[in-house]
């Protein structure tokens, strides 16, 4: 049986399957089968656009742990294949430009495999571990990240400095400068350099040798960060450089340097706010950036650039769109740019062409629907990428880039069709509404998988953290639309002032005003959806948010009394404690207006917006959750909030994770923070699920 006609059988296998199951009573979806789904990420087409990588990361509740494999598939159709073998967890997966090889990490190493099969080989055993492999466009290097200690001259040193730190018994952290813990860990001394070695793991060189710098940045950064020049003999990269004021500036530089060793050269040092994520033109005259002007405002617009490296100077390619360039790929033909942006609580994507002078086409939208991210594009225009949306998570798509945009869209995976074929799974429901000032806001509805016409139901309000983000059209594996709604709530869902993609000026309307125009954009956002959905009951209303969501939660508790019931995750409370506490003091400090000792920002926001000052008046049952690992929001905002609630005699509940930090990641602890939420919920609006 050909291939072709395999992948014809076992798609109408999957389709009746799915009919079948359709004809049966869907039902709402519980934890142990939200955990079951499994997510897709990661698509790599190859060079030719005949072959795709993608990865599929599954969760074993059980074993409370997440796995990720890496398949290849032919673009036209037939079976996946694990790659490199079934008994490698391969990850980070990306083609040589011949399309014969394939580097990946495993093992928190780098390896190497044919691309047709056959034994991998590995390259690195680098006591820093290695991620992020990038091809040279010649084949002829591989570059790739790996963590080491700056003073050090060669790995041996890294592995006794290692050796000697795990067998003290003393583990005091010391500290002479600020950031000196971040995001969930403390400061050890270690610095992500940047390294290249061959395909045949010759030649192994640190191109930072002595970097007291991250490449890229910390905690998140990854091979986006750094891109090699076309000629294959100079590397951009990401860093940050600021010594003491790392803390507090967000002044981060695309750097670069040769394959060959040498001092690395700053090529963004004029702007000081962030630059970074370097991208190729195909003559290698132009590198495409992400910058923001204003310095210490990390919300700030991410414009797209164009660096001319004959002239070296910058320019800004779109200065009339209103949007942020969160990520961007140079098409075949070297003359368009394929840019994504957040747009309206859907990441979306752009055709940009380049133009004559240094300019650019204004954007047009070809690939819109539900949630876009991680695109791949080959040489003969086929686009691979992922797309998932509130109902369903992400599978890969594909496409053919032509004159009309993005044609013959299609979903190229399914892992998850036969699966989520079993659940009523209800989709968001937009609407807008006026906010604060008579701004025109965006949010959305859902029903409860339970729903019946002329039944009331509960009504859970969700308000997102940041402050400057977004709800999106997406599958998250943290706060997920379905788990929430599964209980029987209503969701009110809302991008108040301070989201993202609706523009800047809403963007930067929340800071300095943190309890002023948000929390008026929720209350009417809610009050629209309670006059538009007469099914929803507002009798039986909670709200919950997260970091800054948390933050309203707290700040609600202190100015109505509406919800029966409010849950708070990792919240700042005592904005004062909140600044001497977090690490990226560059956030309160935009937000606030400064430190608290500055008698202006103590008078104007501190002294204001504070939920602490307003305990007095708390009233509402409420569940605060946090991790004792969350250096953002120290975990003493959270003690602070449950201990205001229950000295004054609030019904309250704390569960604190002294393994996590601000996200809960765990499988087993994110099933404990769902049973934790829907019972906390289910007391006090009379609604008891089952999880």
């Amino acid at each position: 049986m050909s291939l072709v006609r395999r992948s014809f059988v076992a798609a109408l296998v999957l389709a009746t399957a799915a009919l079948d199951l359709g004809a049966q009573a869907r039902r709402p979806i519980s934890f142990e089968e939200f955990a079951a789904s499994r997510i897709v990420s990661d698509p790599q087409l190859s060079p030719d656009g005949q072959w795709l990588l993608y990865a599929v990361r599954s969760t074993d509740l059980t074993a409370n742990r997440r796995s990720t494999r890496t398949w290849m598939a032919p673009v036209s159709g037939g079976a996946a294949r694990q790659f490199p073998d079934d008994k490698t967890a391969a990850t980070e997966a990306r083609w040589s430009p011949d399309g014969a090889s394939v580097a990946f990490t495993s093992g928190g190493q780098l390896w190497i495999a044919p691309a047709k099969g056959g034994a991998a080989k590995q390259l690195t055993n680098l006591t820093g571990g290695a991620s992020g492999p990038v091809w040279s466009p010649k084949g002829d290097r591989i570059a790739f990240v790996s963590a080491v200690y700056p003073d050090c001259r060669d790995d041996a040193c890294n592995a006794a400095r290692e050796k000697a730190k795990s067998e003290s018994k003393v583990k005091a952290h010391t500290a002479d400068d600020l950031l000196f813990r971040h995001w969930n860990a403390y400061d050890e001394g270690t610095r992500s350099h940047l390294f290249v070695v061959t395909p045949g793991g010759a030649d192994l060189r640190d191109l930072v040798p002595g970097a007291v710098y991250d490449v890229p940045p910390g905690p998140f950064g990854g091979s986006e960060g750094y891109a090699f020049h076309p000629s294959g003999k100079m590397l951009a990269f990401t860093a940050k450089n600021q010594g003491a004021a790392n803390a507090w500036s967000t002044d981060v530089n695309i750097w670069a340097v040769s394959v060959e060793g040498g001092a690395a050269q700053t090529l963004t040092h004029a702007n000081k706010g962030a630059d970074q994520n370097p991208v190729m033109s195909t003559d290698g005259r132009k590198m495409f950036y992400a910058s923001q002007q204003r310095a210490g405002f990390e919300a700030d617009r991410w414009r797209l650039m164009s660096f001319d490296s004959e002239q070296e100077i910058s320019r800004e390619l779109l200065p009339a769109w209103d949007r942020n360039a969160d990520g961007y790929v140079v098409a075949p033909d070297g003359k368009t740019l394929l840019v994504m942006a957040g747009d309206q609580g859907r990441d979306r994507w752009f055709r940009v062409t380049l133009e004559a002078g240094g300019k650019a086409s204004t954007p047009q939208p070809v690939i819109t629907e539900h949630n876009n991210t991680q695109l791949s594009i080959a040489a003969n225009g086929t686009v691979a990428w992922i797309r998932e949306s509130a109902s369903a998570p992400g599978e890969v798509w594909i496409g053919t880039l032509d004159a009309s945009g993005v044609s013959n869209q299609r979903a190229f995976t399914h892992e998850n069709d036969a699966h989520l074929a079993q659940f009523t799974l209800p989709p968001l429901e937009d609407y807008w509404f006026t906010g604060a000032n008579g701004v025109r806001i965006h949010g959305w509805t859902m029903k409860p998988p339970q729903f019946e016409a002329g039944k009331k139901f509960p009504v859970l309000l969700l308000i997102h953290g940041g402050p400057q983000g977004a709800w999106l059209d997406a599958w998250s594996t943290r706060w997920n639309y379905q788990m929430f709604a599964t209980g029987g709530y209503g969701l009110v869902i809302i991008n108040p002032t301070g989201s993202t993609g609706y523009g800047q000026k809403l963007t930067d309307g929340v800071s300095k005003d943190w309890g002023g125009k948000v929390y008026t954009d929720l209350m009417n956002g809610l009050n629209a959806a309670l006059k538009a959905n007469p099914w929803m009951d507002s009798t039986r209303m909670a709200a919950a948010g997260g970091s800054y969501g948390g933050y309203m939660v707290n700040w609600i508790a202190g100015h109505n009394t509406r919800f029966k019931a409010l849950v708070s995750h990792a919240g700042p409370f005592n904005l004062e404690n909140m600044y001497a506490a977090t690490e990226e003091l560059w956030f309160p400090e935009w937000e606030y207006g400064g430190p608290f000792w500055k008698s202006d920002a103590m008078a104007s926001q501190y002294r204001k917006f504070s939920p602490h000052l307003f305990a007095g008046n708390f009233k509402t049952p409420t569940l605060v959750i946090h991790g004792e690992l969350d250096y953002r929001v120290p975990y003493t905002e959270g003690l602070s909030m449950f201990t205001a609630l229950r000295r004054q005699g609030v019904d309250a509940r704390i569960v604190v994770y002294p393994d996590e930090g601000h996200w809960i990641l765990k499988p087993q602890n994110s099933q404990l923070w769902y049973k934790e939420f829907h019972g906390w919920l289910g007391k006090h609006l009379d609604k008891r699920p089952k999880m």
